[in-house]
């Protein structure tokens, strides 16, 4: 199985967590309105789960998404009519960027898992560090994508759009 195999399908892997914890926030949060309008009621620990573990996962997967897909903020500064070279250099560049980026959330968000002690304060039987696990997951996916597009490897870019894009379609 070849590395750009292995990436796509962590990606992939990645954009179904992002999925799922995103459709679990608008349940969590839907269930907590309906609760306290209609019942007076809520439970305590849904908005912490909500904002601070599911927030955070979705974010930071849905942030490597994008950039394996170049879907993040790009400026041109400079006209068409540039030169090749600068254009080439300029996109190293931002690649150079972004590895940096990938590595400073890898390896921060892994000595931030490991500095965190005690629990989530609603539910003490969940870790503290569990609202934090997806980051270094995050820079680990940036850190390789950017990587691999600052030495020209081939990283197959539409193959979320052919895992996803095609689901329900009659073959």
């Amino acid at each position: 199985m070849k590395v750009r195999d292995i990436f796509n399908r962590l990606h992939y892997l990645s954009a179904i967590l992002a999925s799922v914890f995103l459709a679990l926030q608008l349940i969590i949060i839907s269930v907590n309105v309906i609760m306290r309008y209609f019942f007076a009621s809520g439970i305590s620990w849904m908005e912490e789960i909500s904002s601070n573990v599911l927030m955070t996962a979705f974010t930071f997967l849905s942030m490597a998404i994008g950039v394996k897909l170049d879907l993040h903020i790009n400026v041109n500064l400079f006209p068409k009519g540039t030169p090749q070279w600068v254009t080439t250099v300029l996109l190293k560049l931002k690649h150079l960027v972004l590895t940096v980026i990938g590595f400073v959330l890898l390896y921060y968000g892994i000595l931030l898992i490991m500095g965190i002690k005690g629990s989530i304060s609603s539910i003490p039987s969940l870790p503290a560090y569990l609202k934090f696990v997806v980051i270094p997951m995050a820079g680990f996916l940036i850190l390789c994508d950017s990587i691999m597009s600052l030495f020209g490897v081939e990283k197959d870019d539409q193959y979320l759009d052919r895992k996803l894009m095609t689901v329900g379609e009659k073959k």
